[in-house]
């Protein structure tokens, strides 16, 4: 038998049944076989939930946070080093996400899509299966099954020429 000192806070029964229901319902659900780096942060929001699926890939320093929804990683996909994946995002199988690129809001990679690095998927980006947004681009709407999307180069400096000299 236990004895309860005149120190002790006995929680009322209402919170006690609450902490139970958390541990009975997981919020992050992470599949067989899957690959984190170090220093990754799973994170999901009461009410929301994260699932990662089987033989998914995570890089070092990757944050993965669910909020309002839910937030899954299907099978075989791999997130890159320090990306960053936000909301109630959906990333279908297969996919690539580059390092330190971006999902945010309920942005959707539909399988076997690219997202390069730095690149970023705004909230209503629906990108089509296969296609590919190349680095720096940002997109936050519907792309084409099988698109390559991407930053164009910077414009190169026309070429200055110069009057010779004249040897007077």
């Amino acid at each position: 038998m236990e004895t309860v000192g005149p120190d002790a806070v006995v929680p009322p029964p209402a919170s006690r049944l609450r902490l139970l229901c958390a541990r009975l319902r997981p919020r992050v659900e992470v599949g067989a076989g899957v690959r984190l780096g170090r220093g990754v942060v799973l994170r999901a929001e009461p009410g929301a939930l994260l699932v990662i699926g089987d033989g998914a890939a995570v890089g070092d320093g990757a944050r993965v946070a669910a909020a309002g929804g839910e937030l899954r990683v299907a099978a075989g996909a791999a997130l890159g080093e320090r990306c960053s994946l936000a909301g109630a995002v959906t990333v279908g199988r297969e996919c690539v996400v580059g390092d330190w690129a971006r999902l945010e809001g309920d942005a959707v990679l539909e399988d076997r899509s690219r997202l390069a690095a730095h690149a970023a998927a705004l909230s209503g980006a629906r990108v089509g299966a296969g296609a590919v947004i190349g680095s720096f681009a940002v997109v936050d709407g519907p792309v084409a099954p099988g698109a390559v999307l991407g930053r164009p180069p910077p414009a190169q400096p026309a070429a200055q020429t110069r009057a010779p000299r004249s040897s007077s």
